[in-house]
């Protein structure tokens, strides 16, 4: 889902191939530490991809009128630092690859001294709205400026990888799909998982340590008014895995996630 959120001051910096966007952030998108939580930077990650598409011919609009939608499959968040309520943010976006299943677009957060403080690496796909299945891009995108919009540029860090399923893991929460949960593709939105299992782990956690990298695959649909179970399998001393599973026992969404001490 897209949340375009009223900025402060909204700047938009339309590149060739990529896309920036000067963002500063508001209280709402921070947590008890007065620092940006996971989701609102996946927030602003999704926000700034959208608009980059739209304005090059390929957004959610466009293809829906074509019975089309974009979907995640994986993405990957590395964190080096956590902005601060009120900070100047600059966000950038581009495409890196594509083929007929798959493509990968990048997003990078710079603090208002031109550090970067994050990182994201993302692969997307393309589905039939009616039938949910996913369809050849290269073909449906042929006419579209798509192709001539991929920059080849690669970020420091890898593409998001396969989440493994668990092992020995144990039911952490059961919660119910509802109104709040859901985007416009009528399935649950990319980052409320995010929401939904950091609720699962202790506030003493986040006060001695933060989340330096957030991986997530979205395997299977979560529609509304089902009932899911978080399920949860720490793997290391600061290495944590998570399983979103229907009642029928099927894989939802998968991710992992990596404390680092203050």
């Amino acid at each position: 889902m897209l949340f375009f959120c009223i900025f402060e001051k909204e700047i938009y910096v339309k590149m060739k191939k990529k896309t920036s966007l000067k963002y500063t952030v508001l209280m709402r998108d921070t947590d008890f530490s007065m620092r940006s939580t996971l989701e609102s930077i996946g927030n602003i990650f999704m926000n700034i991809a959208g608009l980059d598409s739209e304005r090059k011919g390929f957004g959610m609009e466009a293809l829906r009128k074509q019975g089309y939608a974009w979907v995640a499959l994986r993405i990957l968040i590395d964190v080096k630092s956590y902005p601060a309520a009120f900070e100047k943010l600059k966000a950038t976006t581009w495409i890196e690859n594509w083929n007929k299943l798959t493509t990968q677009r990048n997003c990078v957060i710079e603090d208002s001294k031109g550090d970067t403080v994050v990182e994201i690496s993302s692969i997307f796909t393309l589905i039939n709205f009616n039938t949910r299945q996913a369809v050849n891009m290269q073909d449906v995108l042929s006419d579209s400026n798509y192709e001539k919009s991929i920059c080849n540029k690669h970020l420091s860090i890898r593409s998001p990888e396969k989440v493994h399923l668990l092992t020995n893991e144990k039911v952490v929460a059961t919660r119910k799909v509802t109104y709040s949960d859901i985007d416009c593709n009528m399935h649950v939105n990319s980052f409320r998982y995010v929401s939904w299992v950091l609720d699962t782990i202790p506030l003493e956690m986040f006060q001695k340590k933060f989340i330096s990298e957030f991986e997530i695959n979205y395997v299977k649909e979560c529609r509304y008014g089902e009932t899911v179970t978080i399920n949860m399998e720490q793997l290391g001393d600061n290495v944590y895995a998570f399983d979103i599973r229907n009642f029928e026992g099927t894989s939802l969404n998968r991710c992992k996630l990596t404390f680092t001490d203050f």
